[in-house]
């Protein structure tokens, strides 16, 4: 019974607000309702956004209680009619957080830690492979991290741009990549043996 999850949000002389179920919120099923209450003598506005039903009437013409009573019977109509679409079964709550925005930034923060410690978990290992070097030259060894880590970081921070922009329009990012084939040789220059 859809006239049972109808919520009244709030009333003042001559406003009156309600809060609809979501079958009642379909574009079809919601101007049926409102042509209805429009239909009214004494309402002079009837407005549907979301789920909130916002309804202005003269208390001249027409009381609360009967725009109650014409509301739960427009209402009534469509349910008894069979006006009303037939609407997939929601979801759980459990899987509708699943797919909420805060959820998915947080699935996705976790996701960008990981593959971090991933690459340092890389570097580090990296850097013991040459034990000698750590003890011998920690400074040395020490820059080559930074220089790791610094790198990682600036292909993370700019890889959307890379793929998005930089590729696809290679001549109007020329000096983007000018800096990225610098860095490169940089790079490459630092690991090749003195």
């Amino acid at each position: 019974m859809l006239t049972r999850q109808v919520i009244l949000r709030y009333r003042a002389p001559g406003h009156a607000r309600f809060a609809l179920p979501y079958v009642l919120c379909q574009p079809e099923v919601a101007a049926r309702l409102t042509a209805q209450i429009e239909a009214l003598d004494g309402v002079y506005r009837v407005r549907l956004q979301g789920n909130k039903l916002s309804i202005r009437y003269q208390e001249a013409f027409l009381t609360f209680a009967q725009l109650a009573r014409a509301l739960h019977t427009a209402i009534t109509q469509l349910e008894q009619g069979g006006k009303l679409p037939q609407l997939a079964p929601r979801q759980p709550p459990l899987a509708r957080l699943k797919h909420s925005a805060p959820v998915k930034w947080l699935r996705a923060k976790f996701e960008e830690v990981r593959e971090t410690l991933t690459a340092f978990g890389i570097l580090l290992r990296r850097g013991f492979k040459h034990g000698s070097k750590l003890v011998h030259d920690p400074k040395a060894l020490a820059f080559e991290f930074a220089n790791d880590v610094l790198v990682l970081y600036l292909i993370r921070i700019h890889w959307h741009r890379i793929v998005s922009e930089w590729i696809p329009h290679p001549i109007k990012y020329r000096y983007e990549w000018a800096a990225v084939f610098y860095l490169t040789y940089l790079l490459v220059r630092s690991r090749l043996p003195k």
